[in-house]
């Protein structure tokens, strides 16, 4: 084997491992949810609502407020649909994370704080397509957290009777 051949086989290995370990799967999906839209979901739920609840009880209820999160994609017009898909699948691919955060780590492996800083840089980032990405995200969460009937009283929020309406 010569250098050339040597070299070349290095470089096929190292591209079929990467290939490998960008495409594998890590765990189930949540119902209603893709692999994609789960591992992100799950990994970006408890940085986005940090300040809004108890750092424990978010570890606890970061499946539920996911679950919630599928639900309210699922009332999004298919446009908005096809856009979220389209973020979740390149935050899933290392590539596609190593592009949009500048590290090759899969958002699950990363520490709720780095993963805060992260979308912090976004929430200012000079390129439109990241700060909106943020925002959408974050809307997304927040709205599937606020909607849930459990947390309203920790608000102070009653829902409204209307006379001759029932639920």
């Amino acid at each position: 084997m010569d250098r050339r051949q040597f070299l070349m086989a290095g470089l096929v290995g190292t591209a079929a491992v990467a290939t490998g370990i960008a495409l594998w799967p890590v765990e189930k999906p949540l119902p209603g949810l893709t692999d994609p839209q789960a591992r992100v979901l799950k990994a970006l739920v408890v940085p986005v609502l940090y300040g809004a609840a108890p750092e424990a009880e978010l570890t606890a209820q970061s499946d539920q407020v996911a679950a919630q999160v599928a639900h309210t994609i699922a009332t999004l017009p298919p446009g908005s649909q096809a856009q979220l898909n389209q973020l979740f699948e390149t935050l899933e691919n290392r590539l596609g994370v190593l592009a949009l955060t500048g590290s090759m780590t899969p958002l699950l492996a990363r520490q709720p704080e780095a993963l805060a800083e992260m979308l912090e840089q976004w929430r200012t980032h000079f390129l439109d397509t990241l700060e909106i990405a943020y925002q959408g995200l974050k809307e997304l969460i927040q709205a599937a957290w606020y909607a849930d009937p459990a947390h309203w009283p920790a608000l102070g929020y009653n829902k409204p009777q209307w006379p001759g309406v029932s639920a």
